[in-house]
């Protein structure tokens, strides 16, 4: 609960990306004319103080960055020409691996996204929203016929509510507001009901929030060489439309490179490779955080550039489909999608999916595409 407050305050203040006149992408420039003429005069002047503290802040972000990436003086001063010039945090210049200012025009910088996204979906800043909360997204998905996991349990300030039979199966435990992997228990197999609760570890019992239990779900058979012991997924993101309809604009898939990792994401030393959104295939694999490309996985030696993903159709169909009938109050949905021996599954939904992650696989800008020209169309109906 006090890192989602400190989440929210950290996105409270949206900074604006310049001293004066905004440095931001093409694709954003009328958000920035529009957001610049509506500032009044203390905004306006709050807005050049935090500008000019930026600057000053840009060399000792890029030392950090260098020392935690391991790069060399050379970098540090071309980032933070980029950084001055584009008005970039350097660890973006990292990450993104920018070696030139103009190619930032593409980019979503970090910061700017909580702020574009506040205005686009505002439902997912709310206590109301259903796809932060795990017991609330599957429900929906439920009433929706949408493929999801089944849930077994939930425990909540305590109390233990059963939903099927455990029986036989192997489950896992998740926090119902946890996000990418945090938190999740493998429980092992039970042999019936009354074995569930008793064995059922004291510590999701008296936690103070909401508790999912579910089956384990199986990795199709064509990905089992690239998940090692953590389930992949593909991260299918889907916005709204000039007409109203979900289109899917960016995929990204995920899966570990740790033999001991029980989760597929970045935090966890997770590999992310851009994924072709008309053939399924997969570019050149990277760590979220650094560290080389892979073309073959670093354990399994399995190749991974180029590689088709199982059932790509059904996957994008399935994204655009729970959009559309079960989540059509958002403008913009990030889908995790499992690939199962029995088809695709949504996993989990984001009214916050990010921009990092998309951005660093594919080795382009969100603003290039479809995302960008369709959060451009957003943007502007909210003036």
């Amino acid at each position: 609960m006090g890192y989602d407050r400190l989440y929210f305050l950290k996105k409270a203040y949206a900074i604006y990306p310049g001293v004066t006149a905004p440095v931001s992408g093409r694709f954003l420039a009328e958000h920035y004319r529009r957001r610049r003429a509506l500032r009044g005069p203390l905004r306006a002047a709050l807005d050049v103080l935090v500008g000019l503290g930026f600057r000053a802040w840009i060399p000792w972000r890029a030392r950090k960055v260098q020392r935690k990436f391991g790069l060399d003086g050379a970098w540090r001063a071309r980032a933070i020409q980029i950084a001055r010039m584009r008005f970039a945090d350097p660890q973006d210049v990292a990450l993104f691996r920018i070696d030139e200012a103009a190619a930032l025009d593409g980019y979503i910088r970090r910061f700017e996204d909580a702020a574009l996204n506040k205005l686009i979906n505002p439902l997912g800043w709310t206590p109301a929203c259903a796809l932060a909360d795990k017991a609330r997204f599957y429900a929906r998905c439920r009433d929706a016929g949408l493929p999801h996991p089944e849930t077994v349990a939930v425990i909540e300030a305590g109390r233990f509510t059963l939903h099927a039979d455990p029986a036989g199966r192997e489950l896992v435990a998740k926090p119902a507001d946890g996000e990418g992997g945090d938190g999740l228990v493998l429980l092992g197999a039970f042999a019936d009901a009354a074995d569930f609760e008793a064995r059922l570890p004291a510590a999701l019992t008296a936690s103070r929030g909401a508790t999912v239990i579910q089956p384990r779900i199986g990795t199709h058979p064509a990905l089992r060489d690239l998940a090692l012991a953590a389930l992949p997924t593909v991260r299918v993101v889907t916005i709204l439309d000039e007409a109203g309809a979900p289109e899917v604009v960016s995929a990204t898939f995920r899966f570990a490179s740790d033999p001991a990792a029980r989760v597929d994401n970045m935090k966890a030393g997770g590999l992310i490779a851009a994924v072709d959104l008309e053939a399924g295939t997969l570019g050149v694999a990277c760590r979220g955080y650094g560290g080389g490309d892979h073309e073959v996985h670093p354990v399994t030696g399995a190749r991974i550039t180029g590689r088709a993903l199982p059932d790509w159709a059904a996957v994008k169909a399935l994204s655009v489909w729970a959009h559309a009938q079960a989540f059509a109050d958002y403008a913009l949905v990030g889908w995790d999608v499992a690939m199962t021996p029995g088809g695709p599954l949504l996993v989990e939904g984001n009214g916050k999916p990010g921009v990092l992650m998309p951005q660093r696989a594919a080795r382009r800008g969100l603003g290039e595409g479809r995302y960008g020209a369709l959060l451009a169309h957003h943007l502007a109906t909210k003036a």
